[in-house]
């Protein structure tokens, strides 16, 4: 018997050379094993018209959802969004994308649909913005490339020849005077926060400059996350700089900044459809945003995902299924303008908000939500 032990897991002999062709040839036997995959899918889906995985004979409801019914409702928002600019935002197409969801569910729906009735801030450029360093010598900067206006920083302005100041903290105490002044900051400070108490204060127009390691301005929001209505907006100017064109707007004193902006607070839904049966103590939401982006009619983001959640619902109801526990159905509103009508929904509940807006609002209570499924660009 051999003094020399062997490990539990150890490792197999190979012959070299099949090493070397799994080596050089594994990417592209995965590759192959992912297609099949994808193929058999599609066969799947295309022979069913959905996938099913379980017995039709037990389970039915799960054969009767039809890709064809979803495929219409997503021509449907696309005939919408092609009436409305090819577009299905706030601003657009979104009320009549909201009116069809409505009519289906009243229609052939089993729930008690109603319009959920919010403020939603919009925020909209006309034309570029321009940045011109002034004194102590003249360069003009690129749009996209050296700065950009940051989303929701202010409505139109045209400043010539502002007077610049150095902002190196984000406390007020620490800023100093920036009365009537760009003020260009270089802290990593809180965008909104930062921008709104030098507005305050008195500032003209805000410039973040970013860090080293971006080679881009920035274009992130600058508003409150959990923006609602009555909360502040920006209304001066308030740009992204790059690291290279702050290093220039800190040694400069004079600017010229020109702004096309404008901020409007306009009135918007959520659609929800409270099922009638099922234990409301375990409640489950099923939702989808409804609106899409101001350029492009949003067949996939979030179409789909909105054609999903209403064929799932008609289905439901066509079948008869009895839920053992209650189903909201939901479609949510100014997804795209940060989340706000899922974040209103959730605030109802959360702060025992009442709809002004709606004669009949039935309760969810916070404490009943079981389970959120959300569905999200799913073509």
């Amino acid at each position: 018997m051999s003094s020399t032990s062997q490990p539990l897991l150890g490792t197999r002999s190979t012959n070299p050379s099949v090493s070397a062709w799994w080596a050089s040839r594994s990417r592209d036997v995965l590759s192959l094993l992912t297609v099949l995959l994808l193929l058999g899918t599609g066969l799947g889906i295309w022979v069913y018209g959905t996938l099913p995985t379980s017995d039709p004979s037990t389970n039915p409801h799960e054969y009767a959802l039809s890709t064809d019914n979803i495929r219409h409702h997503l021509s449907k928002l696309l005939d919408i969004a092609r009436e409305h600019n090819n577009s299905r935002s706030v601003t657009t197409g979104h009320s009549a994308s909201g009116t069809y969801v409505l009519s289906q569910l009243e229609r052939f729906g089993n729930c008690d649909a109603h319009k959920q009735r919010f403020v939603s801030p919009v925020w909209t450029v006309t034309q570029p913005p321009t940045l011109c360093v002034r004194e102590p010598y003249r360069v003009d900067y690129i749009h996209e490339t050296d700065f950009e206006l940051m989303r929701y920083g202010g409505r139109s302005a045209n400043i010539t020849r502002g007077r610049v100041a150095v902002a190196r903290a984000c406390t007020a105490d620490k800023v100093g005077d920036v009365g009537g002044r760009v003020v260009v900051v270089t802290a990593k400070c809180l965008l909104f926060e930062t921008a709104f108490m030098l507005e305050q204060m008195g500032a003209r127009a805000v410039v973040f400059v970013r860090s080293a390691q971006y080679k881009q301005p920035s274009r992130a929001r600058v508003r409150l996350v959990e923006w609602r209505e009555g909360d502040p907006l920006m209304t001066i100017p308030v740009l992204s700089a790059t690291h290279s064109v702050g290093q220039v707007l800190t040694h400069a004193s004079r600017v010229d900044i020109e702004t096309h902006s404008q901020i409007d607070e306009v009135e918007t839904f959520n659609i929800l459809c409270v099922g009638r049966t099922g234990d409301p103590r375990n409640t489950i939401i099923v939702g989808a945003h409804l609106d899409s982006v101001r350029n492009g009619p949003g067949i996939n983001d979030n179409g789909s995902g909105s054609s999903s959640v209403l064929e799932i619902q008609l289905t439901l109801a066509h079948t008869k299924f009895d839920p053992l526990n209650r189903l909201v159905f939901a479609w949510w509103g100014a997804e795209e303008d940060g989340l706000l009508g899922s974040r209103h929904f959730v605030h109802t509940m959360a702060h025992n908000w009442t709809n002004k807006w709606s004669v009949y609002e039935p309760r969810i209570e916070w404490s009943d939500i079981a389970l959120d499924l959300n569905f999200d660009m799913l073509a």
